[in-house]
């Protein structure tokens, strides 16, 4: 079994699914419509290229929002 965190964004509507092994590693992030695929590591900064994040199983949903919250910080700069 595998641990699982869906954040879906009240801003933009995207779901976010991130997924880790049940006794911890890299973290990726499902590909919304493509089952099967393994998905995008996600690295530090909020980004999917860089230093990959991998965690444990007690600090998976720490590192997730923590990687989302970067992620829409980086996305608003854009705006």
């Amino acid at each position: 079994m595998s641990n699982t965190l869906i954040i879906k964004s009240r801003k933009t509507g995207e779901t976010f699914e991130f997924w880790m092994p049940s006794k911890g590693g890299y973290i990726r992030l499902e590909s919304e419509g493509k089952e099967g695929v393994l998905g995008r590591q996600i690295c530090k900064g909020g980004g999917f290229m860089g230093s990959t994040l991998e965690a444990t199983p007690e600090t998976f949903k720490n590192v997730c929002r923590n990687w989302y919250r970067a992620y829409m910080k980086e996305q608003n700069s854009y705006e």
